[in-house]
């Protein structure tokens, strides 16, 4: 007989994929309840999402409504990074298949990873908890933030008076992403991705799309390694989890680590395991390998709505398109319409052929 978990994401497609693959029947939660999503669930059920975050009362009504107690656990992506409280709210009615509401909380506090960084000789860009003096070069992001959006320049004559927000210092760099698995005090690195935006005139750092396999040098690759054991040692993290870096001249810049489940765990295929799976294994303490994934390099784009987008019913989508809105549904200015995928023999070609896809539609 299937277990069944619950996957709780903003996005959660690309963990419901896996999960299916590998075995799992799966109760999906998330802000979108796409065709390819319904298509892999028992059930999906669409909740509001506000400033990057799931409501709170929707969330635990709707958990109300499933029956958990033939539930294996609850897995989570984005959307509780501000809210660590509900998922302990959560873990008083089901396991969760995560890193506990504490770790999420510690890794989430700014200055809790800035003193890590500094611990441990990692470079960090500044961050401050008041508004700079001169906003030149300062950028204002959400604390518990994901995706980009929460993040902008800070603009000399605004002012704002929100506990929710620090300041970090501009730093030139390129953007890029470490996907790992930690288990029992032990890392695993899954692979590095390199990372860009998508801007709107609002939001100038909202997440574009990455590419899994992207070419680092021998050392960057040993930094990054050794960065996630420590960061695994000093938050307690466990399962798959992922970290935000800015690349410079070779050195590397930390800006986050997301104690969650990562959209960039869709840019890679198994030849042994599955992510998943690997992933539930190692949150119930019963990882028995680790898993191998294959060397062809994966790359995802986000297509968001220009103006308000109405979906026709008669809608023929390519085959390299995934997320796909339900038909007859009304799309958002700003909101994503949906994710065109690539995969080629480098990251360099992988990027070419995906944003060339995402450009033709």
């Amino acid at each position: 007989m299937k277990q069944t978990i619950i996957i709780a994401a903003i996005s959660s497609r690309a963990y419901v994929q896996a999960a299916f693959e590998a075995g799992f029947d799966v109760i999906a939660i998330d802000a979108f309840a796409d065709v390819d999503t319904q298509a892999q669930c028992k059930q999906v059920f669409q909740i509001a999402v506000k400033n990057g975050q799931f409501d709170a009362q929707q969330l635990i009504a709707t958990l109300n409504k499933i029956d958990l107690n033939h539930c294996l656990g609850f897995c989570f992506g984005a959307g509780f990074e501000a809210q660590p409280d509900l998922l302990a709210v959560i873990s008083e009615q089901i396991s969760l298949l995560g890193n506990a509401p504490q770790t999420v909380a510690a890794c989430k506090n700014p200055q809790l990873l800035a003193e890590f960084c500094a611990a441990n000789h990692i470079a960090m860009p500044a961050i401050q908890f008041t508004r700079p003096i001169n906003a030149l070069g300062w950028l204002q992001k959400q604390i518990g933030g994901s995706g980009g959006a929460h993040i902008k320049p800070v603009l000399p004559l605004e002012i704002l008076n929100n506990q929710a927000v620090y300041y970090q210092k501009v730093q030139v760099g390129a953007p890029h992403s470490c996907l790992f698995l930690a288990y029992q005090k032990n890392t695993q690195v899954i692979g590095f991705n390199e990372q860009w935006c998508a801007p709107a005139n609002t939001h100038p750092y909202r997440f574009g799309g990455a590419v899994s396999h992207t070419e680092l040098n021998e050392q960057v690759k040993k930094s990054i390694s050794e960065l996630v054991a420590k960061a695994t040692a000093f938050f307690g993290l466990n399962g798959m989890n992922s970290c935000d870096f800015l690349l410079h001249n070779n050195t590397i810049y930390l800006l986050e680590i997301n104690p969650r489940l990562s959209a960039t765990m869709g840019l890679y295929a198994c030849k042994k395991g599955n992510l998943l799976a690997a992933h539930v294994q190692a949150c119930v303490g019963n990882l028995q390998c680790w898993p191998v994934v294959e060397k062809q390099a994966h790359a995802m784009h986000i297509v968001y709505a220009n103006n308000t987008a109405y979906v026709p019913i008669d809608m023929d989508w390519p085959e390299w398109v995934c997320d796909i809105p339900q038909p007859q549904s009304e799309i958002a200015a700003g909101a994503p319409i949906c994710t065109v995928l690539a995969d080629a023999r480098s990251a360099k070609l992988a990027k070419q052929k995906v944003l060339q896809r995402a450009a033709s539609l």
